[in-house]
């Protein structure tokens, strides 16, 4: 039994997006990216070596928050 009405969407209107659409993606990238940096700024300090492989977490990440920044923004 209803009460009230008002409170109901329009069936003309379109359905509303996720409240939190990409915060997932944009969160696992920036832990990605901020590690990375991390990691290679302390190997640069003791004087070690790096390789290519330490790009990798940091394209992986950057790839993340990318995807995670236009889903995000696609509602709009």
């Amino acid at each position: 039994m209803r009460v009230s009405s008002m409170n109901d969407r329009p069936p003309w209107l379109p359905p509303l997006p996720p409240p939190h659409r990409g915060r997932a993606l944009i969160t696992v990238g920036l832990v990605l990216v901020i590690a990375t940096f991390i990691y290679i700024f302390v190997m640069s300090y003791l004087g070690g070596t790096h390789t290519l492989y330490t790009l990798l977490p940091l394209a992986v990440g950057l790839i993340c928050l990318i995807v995670g920044l236009t889903r995000r923004n696609e509602g709009r």
